[in-house]
């Protein structure tokens, strides 16, 4: 579409004075820190693939700066170039001017969220654009497509699974049935899931990578809850929260646990509330901030309630976001202090463990281990040599260094799903570098990383296991035996009635569609034969 046919699309235009990109504000003072140097260009994933330069962070920097002007209205290429950004923040390492890259990008997704863009239908272009090249059509429409397939992702992320805890059982308790119950072999083996994906749906094409992301969901299909209270082994010496995280618990929920487990070896009475929420992070990344706002504002009111030394979290994205809630907060009257006292306490799991002088583990593991640098735990956090020493100080252990262990692996939150193919290119090149290392585990600290990098090794099958550094050090503690003789066991309770009815009538439903299908095919074959 040429820049005259995008220009006479209708949209409704915020003036430059409103909006989070407004002029003398915060953020329009953080724009102005750009210097326009280009040390962030080498840095950046989207510019070395494409090579564009509004693919850049100084480019999108100057975007950002002529819609706050008024200079430039928020077209769809506008919203392109700040989609096209995968937000790792490796520009922010670089940057030697201290530009905050990371708080403009998630300003620019929330101005976009304040006006409406039309995304021009095929028939509007084979109708009116005159374009001569038919590729340029079918782009067009590919790209409008995917425009409506990410927006009904985002809708159901956001909206209804991601702050609802049911919701998240419910989901992923029938993912692990589709994977546990033969239904993912059978959709495989059958040809079924390829299918499904070709019908002419706004997903059409786009199922088959997200299905075998999840490959990886651990734990039982019920999900169970974390002990709100675990006391320390020993002597306690700390009292800290437990944030679980959303994906993280439900995927992940052995990580979970083994770091509770950690920290009560550790000394550390922990407390996990039950009325906690999803910390906001993909809500804000993607610039649905009122809304991560709100679930700041009720994780705040929660942990306020104990007299928490600190406030750990294992998920290097949620970490990121839970240190800036102060940031997200700053106009709120009635949160931005107690936000910056919440935020001052937020530790990452290697961060606490190493401030306090963590118990060194005896405990042998025999293990080539190479480290991957979450983005947003290496950048947003700026986190790097304490995950390492942990896992150095884990006897046995034969740390190896990892080629671009600070280039992004493509997960980026939901980027891989609704940025497919830059997801996948990244991936690869993460996995080539991988590969070289000879490595039997990839030790990282983010859930989307390594369910991203599982897949990347299951797509070149590498026989790569992906591991949490805390999952590493607990496996330590117990070859040691530091957890013997401790009744301290964090057991989970009861999961809810109406959750467990659901997954229920979920599986029942999984197992009559199947035999159903079964049925139908065997009826098909017996009149095949007859004919």
């Amino acid at each position: 579409m040429n820049s005259e046919q995008l220009h006479n699309l209708p949209l409704e235009f915020i003036a430059p004075d409103e909006g989070p990109l407004r002029r003398h504000t915060h953020t329009y003072n953080l724009m102005r820190q750009c210097i326009h140097c280009g040390f962030c260009l080498p840095t950046c994933p989207t510019y070395a693939v494409l090579g564009v330069e509004m693919d850049s962070p100084r480019g999108r920097i100057y975007q950002m700066q002529a819609v706050a002007e008024g200079k430039l209205d928020i077209s769809e290429d506008f919203v392109e170039h700040m989609n096209c950004c995968i937000g790792c923040r490796a520009c922010e390492t670089a940057c030697p001017s201290g530009v905050q890259f990371g708080k403009l990008i998630e300003a620019a997704r929330e101005q976009i969220q304040l006006i409406t863009i039309p995304m021009p239908t095929t028939e509007k272009i084979n109708a009116s654009s005159g374009f001569e090249d038919a590729e340029e059509q079918r782009f067009s429409a590919r790209r409008a497509k995917n425009s409506r397939s990410s927006k009904l992702l985002k809708l159901f992320f956001f909206k209804s699974m991601l702050p609802s805890h049911t919701v998240l059982s419910i989901v992923f308790g029938g993912l692990k049935i589709y994977q546990q119950s033969g239904l993912q072999k059978f959709t495989r083996g059958t040809g079924l899931l390829n299918r499904i994906n070709n019908l002419p749906t706004p997903f059409q094409g786009q199922l088959k990578l997200p299905e075998e992301l999840m490959d990886s969901a651990r734990g039982k299909i019920i999900h169970t809850s974390l002990p709100v209270t675990t006391p320390a082994l020993g002597t306690q010496r700390y009292q800290v929260g437990m944030i679980s995280g959303c994906i993280m618990d439900q995927v992940f929920h052995d990580i979970n646990e083994a770091t509770i487990r950690v920290l009560a070896a550790n000394g550390c009475k922990v407390i996990t509330p039950r009325q906690q929420n999803c910390c906001g992070a993909l809500h804000i990344h993607s610039g649905e901030a009122e809304q991560g706002r709100e679930l700041a504002r009720r994780n705040i009111d929660t942990f306020e309630q104990y007299n928490c030394d600190a406030i750990i979290i294992n998920s290097a994205g949620c970490g990121s976001t839970l240190k800036e809630y102060a940031h997200l907060l700053r106009d709120d009257p009635k949160c931005a202090q107690r936000a910056e006292r919440f935020s001052a306490r937020v530790k990452d799991i290697s961060e606490f463990l190493l401030d306090i002088g963590y118990q060194q583990p005896k405990g042998e593991i025999q293990q080539t281990v190479t480290y991957h640098d979450a983005c947003h735990l290496l950048h947003g956090q700026k986190i790097k040599q304490q995950p390492r020493q942990l896992l150095k100080s884990i006897p046995g252990i034969v740390l190896v260094d990892l080629k671009e262990s600070d280039w992004c692996c493509g997960s980026a939150g939901i980027y891989n799903l609704t940025n497919q193919q830059m997801a996948q290119e990244l991936l690869e090149r993460k996995i080539a570098n991988i590969e070289t290392t000879r490595a039997s585990i990839i030790a990282t600290g983010n859930p989307g990383c390594m369910m991203q990098i599982a897949m990347g090794a299951r797509q070149r099958g590498l026989q790569l296991k992906v591991m949490h550094p805390v999952e590493l050090l607990d496996e330590a503690y117990k070859a040691e035996g530091v957890y013997l003789f401790s009744h301290n066991d964090t057991v989970t309770k009861k999961t809810p009635k109406p959750v467990i009815a659901i997954c229920t009538g979920f599986t029942m439903l999984a197992v009559a569609l199947l035999l159903r299908y079964r049925r139908q095919r065997r009826i098909n074959k017996t009149i095949s034969k007859s004919i």
